[in-house]
């Protein structure tokens, strides 16, 4: 097998010019859970890597309220990356497309208690845990040949996460992806013909599927749900860019966030979700939103 097989690498597929991202790395990334059951799980304490005592196995980035023995909350490098600002192969060109997977991957460790779900922790940890994602996305965003900065959480073996022990990534490109080149065209295609902002015109249209709402923020089950009880969060304010909002909406954010968590989990019980930021820094167009996508 060449050997650029074996990095990340980014393919062109011939047939329709879209990018795809492969990874091979990933496949070694470890695993706690057992005693699998549709949402109900067990964890291996011993096999996770991020507990107290096992620091020489990760390369931190920022430790907030502690040292390496008593933070309350952690970032590090990810061990098994499917973007690396490091690489040793030559492209291909032509037909067979191929490049550097080139970027930085890191992961947001919000508690160190092991067992603790994201929807026990508190408002004060949903802060720190907001406001580590801004200044970790500037710091990114900083760095040459980045152009975009991609946060998400998994929660549950369902949700595409291998440890249980809480956390998020935070992905940076060099390319903005394009899915989110095509929103942007649909943006300027319906400022075109109508003459106002799109985000503002969704608020109207779905406030019969307003879930909660508080003075800066709202969240709505989307009339294009792609699963069931998908919620979307947005700033009653037009706002791109999480590192845009005022302290008070940050505030409010946290408040709807894990309202519509806990909310979900009284009625279905512990379930597997993943939390994905939307979000364009350079595109005053655009608007700062998440969705919440529980496996159900």
């Amino acid at each position: 097998m060449p050997e650029s097989y074996k990095k990340d690498v980014i393919r062109v597929d011939y047939r329709t010019g879209k990018k795809i991202l492969f990874s091979s790395v990933r496949n070694n990334k470890p695993d706690d859970f057992y005693h699998i059951s549709g949402d109900n799980w067990e964890s291996d304490i011993s096999k996770c890597p991020f507990e107290y005592g096992k620091e020489a196995l990760n390369k931190t980035i920022k430790l907030v309220g502690g040292d390496e023995h008593s933070w309350k909350l952690k970032v590090i490098e990810n061990k098994f990356p499917m973007l690396s600002p490091e690489f040793d192969f030559i492209p291909l060109e032509g037909l067979l497309e191929e490049k550097p997977a080139f970027g930085y991957c890191e992961v947001i460790f919000e508690t160190p208690i092991h067992n603790l779900r994201f929807s026990q922790l508190g408002k004060e940890e949903y802060l720190r845990w907001l406001d580590t994602i801004i200044e970790r996305e500037n710091e990114l965003y900083s760095r040459d040949r980045i152009k975009y900065v991609y946060v998400f959480k998994n929660e549950g073996p369902r949700s595409g996460a291998s440890l249980s022990h809480t956390h998020s990534q935070i992905i940076s490109f060099e390319e903005v992806p394009e899915t989110i080149k095509d929103e942007q065209k649909k943006i300027s295609e319906f400022i075109d013909s109508n003459h106002a902002c799109l985000y503002e015109q969704i608020l109207n249209y779905e406030k019969e599927r307003v879930l909660v709402e508080n003075n800066t923020f709202i969240a709505f089950a989307p009339f294009g749900s792609k699963m069931s009880s998908e919620s979307l969060i947005m700033p009653k304010r037009h706002v791109n860019y999480v590192g845009l909002l005022s302290s008070e909406e940050k505030s409010d954010f946290v408040d709807i966030l894990s309202k519509i968590i806990k909310t979900n989990e009284a009625l279905f019980g512990k379930i597997s979700y993943n939390i994905l930021f939307h979000e364009v820094k350079d595109d005053e167009t655009f608007i700062f939103m998440l969705r919440y996508a529980p496996e159900l």
